[in-house]
């Protein structure tokens, strides 16, 4: 008996039981369930994970708000095509992020194809590279919290002390313009070009009728309306009849050599700066024909190079300063449809 079941328990069962249970059971729950679920796992989890991060750009976000000529809208806001010309590629930013244009958080509304690269993409090639190591042997900055810093210090010296406390939205605008892009150059150059960044939010410039090459890569001396000299600097700024609005930035008068201001039939309000007297060398101060008010400040009759001085249709109250006897060079006086009182002097 001790043979006889021995040989045939031991060859039946180990041989049938082990070699099919064994090939059939982990060749095809291995396999099948290996590749065809932890593979499709596999295969949907890089697909989820850049989904992740932009899905919220491939929504409509609906607390996302941005302002247009004193107007506030949302994702909603844009239904038509004209809309859409508008609104989708002026440039804005949520929560603090970067500045991008509005499609990118309405991309829905704007008929935008938001492709999963577009966040990834940009995500590794500016976190990773440029927060850590941000060298600007210019501006002597050896990484970005060094650089930041010492460009507010920069702007600090020509917008003021609490110029960048959150509360002025185009000054941190114009300095964003200035961060986001990393522009490493002497402060000089690096006044300038916030300047005139500051020129253009100041006066609503995504809602300007022409706005070419406006806060782009480009040298502000290639930005259309600005004009320089063989140095590079700027000397005139042209905007005339653009639909300018906004107000004037009293930083106009740090560019050094500005000789001309034409500004004529916009929509710009406020006031004229009260230390335009700064502006040593204006020849030319043109803004005829906006929405300004308050009086002509004093300082601007010690411009003593002044040639031209056209303030017309607005809505300026006041006295003519008796010192505009001073301005030895003045040509062009013109003052008619305001609201001033009183004698000239």
């Amino acid at each position: 008996e001790t043979p006889s079941e021995l040989p045939s328990e031991s060859p039946s069962q180990p041989p049938t039981n082990s070699p099919t249970l064994s090939p059939t059971k982990p060749p095809t729950e291995g396999p099948s369930e290996s590749p065809s679920e932890p593979p499709t796992k596999k295969r949907n989890s890089p697909s989820d994970m850049p989904s992740l991060l932009p899905t919220p750009l491939c929504h409509d976000i609906g607390d996302f708000k941005f302002v247009v000529g004193s107007i506030s809208y949302q994702c909603d806001s844009i239904q038509t095509q004209t809309n859409i010309d508008e609104f989708c590629d002026l440039r804005r930013r949520y929560n603090g992020g970067p500045l991008l244009p509005i499609k990118h958080f309405c991309p829905r509304a704007c008929g935008f194809d938001c492709a999963p690269t577009d966040s990834p993409s940009k995500s590794p090639s500016v976190q990773p590279s440029k927060v850590p190591t941000f060298i600007c042997d210019v501006l002597a900055t050896k990484n970005l919290a060094e650089y930041e810093e010492k460009v507010k210090e920069i702007y600090r010296t020509v917008s003021g002390r609490n110029a960048f406390d959150g509360t002025d939205p185009d000054r941190m605008d114009a300095l964003n313009f200035i961060l986001d892009e990393g522009a490493c150059l002497d402060p000089p150059r690096m006044i300038q070009r916030y300047i005139s960044a500051l020129f253009y939010y100041s006066t609503e410039g995504e809602t300007w009728e022409e706005s070419e090459d406006w806060v782009t890569p480009k040298h502000e001396c290639d930005w259309n309306g600005i004009e320089c000299n063989d140095d590079l600097i700027v000397t005139r700024i042209n905007r005339d009849d653009n639909t300018l609005r906004g107000t004037l930035a009293f930083e106009l008068c740090d560019l050094p050599l500005l000789s001309r201001l034409d500004l004529d039939s916009n929509q710009i309000g406020g006031t004229i700066p009260d230390d335009i007297g700064r502006c040593q060398n204006l020849i030319s101060y043109d803004v005829d024909s906006n929405n300004l008010t308050g009086s002509i400040p004093e300082s601007l009759f010690d411009i003593q190079g002044l040639v031209s001085i056209d303030l017309d249709t607005n809505q300026l109250t006041g006295t003519l300063s008796r010192k505009i006897g001073n301005l030895v060079e003045l040509k062009v006086l013109q003052l008619f449809d305001n609201q001033l009182q009183g004698t000239i002097p």
